[in-house]
């Protein structure tokens, strides 16, 4: 099957590929190696049928405990594709209060980055350590997702302008997510991925650890583990 920037499923909005991004030394990362996306609760046979097709092998569910409950992953359970469930941000699974500020994304990737370290390296060697195609998903798509999927682009060398427009598309797709749309209220500023939320967090990246390498590598992932990523990651 031919690769896809979106993939065409009917259950979400915002499942990407990760491949044909630049990288600084020459390479591009690889097409059928990443899949990001917005949560599965709700594809259809059709939309299970393609992923199989363009060769999904695992999933990787970074939502919160209650939001697994609330939509069950209809991967949890299917002995063809392996199975992760890495909670990145336990609070996600609430409600956000109404009055939240434009800018406090920003300030909540930071906190993931600092506050969640073991996850982010359990979710990084999951990405390590798999074979054919990897999709790894919150709710939206866009803000645990992102996170992780600018750490991985970043450690390939991908340039800053290239994972902050692959960030900032997830509000262009979420806006045609029925769930969002019916519970819009509830999201308000958490809907927005505008592109100074990620330019900020990979500024406090460089200027906190000096680069994604050397913060993976501080938080533990193995020298083994980030070469096998890069290696599989870019062509």
């Amino acid at each position: 099957m031919n690769p896809l920037i979106r993939l065409p499923l009917e259950g979400t909005t915002n499942t990407r590929d990760l491949g044909g991004y630049p990288t600084r030394d020459g390479h591009a990362t690889a097409w059928q190696v990443f899949l990001r996306s917005d949560d599965l609760h709700s594809i259809t046979e059709k939309d299970k049928e393609l992923l199989h097709e363009y060769g999904l092998t695992t999933v990787l569910d970074l939502r919160a405990t209650v939001e697994l409950k609330d939509r069950p992953n209809p991967y949890a359970k299917n002995p063809d594709v392996r199975y992760y469930h890495v909670s990145l941000h336990e609070a996600a699974g609430q409600t956000p209060p109404s009055d939240l500020p434009y800018d406090a994304l920003k300030h909540l990737y930071k906190i993931i980055l600092e506050q969640s370290k073991p996850q982010i390296k359990a979710a990084v060697e999951i990405l390590a350590r798999s074979r054919g195609v990897t999709l790894f998903h919150c709710a939206a798509g866009k803000d645990r997702t992102g996170i992780l999927a600018a750490l991985i682009l970043g450690l390939v060398n991908v340039p800053n302008r290239d994972i902050v427009s692959n960030y900032e598309v997830s509000y262009t797709n979420l806006r045609r997510n029925a769930y969002f749309k019916a519970n819009a209220q509830h999201h308000n500023a958490m809907m927005y991925s505008v592109n100074d939320f990620m330019e900020e967090t990979l500024v406090y990246l460089r200027e906190h650890y000096g680069t994604i390498e050397a913060y993976l590598e501080g938080i533990g992932v193995s020298a083994d583990d980030l070469n096998a990523l890069k290696r599989k990651f870019t062509v």
